[in-house]
């Protein structure tokens, strides 16, 4: 049997498995190839060309490619001509992938960190000195804090920064698994908690049923996954304040070391992060970047941002269209953000002030006091808030009649 049949033999036994096989120089260039997609072959090569330098033996690396998912294992081999790399090319079978888990590579890491509005605002900016020690411990990472205060966008910073960012990053939201994609993940030899040297980012604990719960921190030490991969945790304080008793109870079954993500508030310096968003609005446009005028950057940081950066981006968006290539003055930004306390406290906000809006009762009720919010935010002002609200003065004053009585 001569060397091309056998070639083919092992093709198509590959194939059948849904593995290929290829091996490449130092260069990046194919030596020798199962593949018989020659663009993915030339993908494939050059992806893992560059990450040669850095990777080990048996580095498992990660490749999306047109909308399937490789897993790529790379094992260096002394040849008399030259060291090559053998590359095996496993495709993920598609019961494997499960809405709510979804596996990165550092490539595609970094492009949703730098269009993040955290990574607009921030940059490349390293994560201060405690949570990089607490990530390197050995140890889970539970990262805390308020609602978009960056902590999804940190655990990718600390990957990007770390040690494994040559190996996968596997994204977890528990709250958006299904009943079959809790049993992949708890039971399945291709779930992340069952394999070694990557990064795992779960979040979403505040969805999770006791039993659940349980079953899941009892994988996570039986298999001592904090032991085998970095594992970071993610959970937003409940409303008022305080962890959720689910992150808890992880934290303390775990021994996770804990970190909290700052709060824009705490941080202070808001007017600057809203002038950098704004900045790569007028990039992303080919516009001149609008300014803050000191008022407006006083009033900015003056503001409580309780959403954070997923608040910055939507502020700095309103401020970018109201403004143009202007100036923003004291006055545009208290409607901006009268505008934001309104919409957010109306439709998601825990009823905590006098002021603040259940979303259980009749729409007349709550257009009505949606309305008195905005014009007490303006002193008064109804044909600014009439604008603020895109209604007719008339329909304002129809929402309002009652008050005038």
């Amino acid at each position: 049997m001569d060397s091309d049949v056998k070639l083919q033999i092992l093709i198509e036994a590959l194939s059948a498995a849904g593995t290929s096989a290829l091996a490449i120089d130092e260069r990046g260039g194919v030596v020798i190839s199962t593949m018989s997609d020659a663009a993915l072959e030339q993908d494939v090569a050059a992806f893992v060309s560059k990450r040669l330098a850095r990777v080990g033996d048996g580095a498992r690396l990660v490749m999306g490619y047109g909308g399937m998912r490789l897993s790529l294992t790379v094992r260096p081999t002394a040849k008399e001509h030259g060291a090559l790399w053998v590359v095996v090319a496993h495709q993920v079978r598609a019961a494997a992938a499960h809405a709510g888990i979804e596996w990165l590579n550092a490539d595609e890491v970094e492009a949703r960190y730098e269009s993040s509005t955290y990574g607009i605002v921030e940059d490349a900016a390293a994560v201060a000195a405690p949570v990089r020690e607490s990530y390197a411990r050995g140890v889970p990472l539970m990262l805390e804090g308020e609602l978009g205060a960056g902590q999804d966008q940190i655990a990718k910073r600390l990957y990007l920064d770390g040690p494994y960012a040559d190996q996968p990053f596997v994204s977890v939201a528990l709250d958006e698994l299904t009943d079959r994609g809790w049993r992949h993940l708890l039971k399945s030899s291709e779930s992340p908690l069952f394999q070694t040297g990557l990064t795992l980012c779960m979040g979403g604990w505040h969805a999770v049923g006791p039993q659940r719960l349980r079953e899941l921190v009892s994988a996570t030490i039986d298999t001592a996954l904090a032991t085998r991969c970095h594992v970071v945790l993610t959970a937003n304080d409940m409303p008022g304040g305080g962890e959720s008793d689910q992150a808890a109870f992880v934290t303390e079954r775990l021994a996770c070391a804990v970190s909290v993500a700052p709060a824009i508030a705490e941080q202070g310096g808001a007017s600057e992060k809203v002038a950098r968003y704004l900045e790569y609005l007028a990039d992303m446009f080919e516009t001149a970047t609008p300014a803050l005028s000191s008022a407006a950057a006083k009033t900015l940081d003056a503001y409580r941002w309780p959403r954070n950066y997923l608040q910055l981006r939507e502020v700095s968006e309103r401020l970018y269209i109201l403004v143009g290539t202007g100036t923003a003055e004291r006055a545009v930004a208290e409607e901006v953000l009268a505008q934001e306390d309104v919409i957010k406290t109306a439709t998601f906000g825990a009823p905590t002030l006098d002021s603040d809006l259940y979303i259980l009762r009749p729409l007349a009720d709550t257009e009505r006091d949606i309305a008195r919010l905005v014009v007490g935010h303006l002193h008064g002002n109804r044909a600014r808030a009439a604008e603020v609200l895109g209604i007719s003065r008339t329909t304002l004053w129809r929402l309002l009649k009652d008050d005038d009585r």
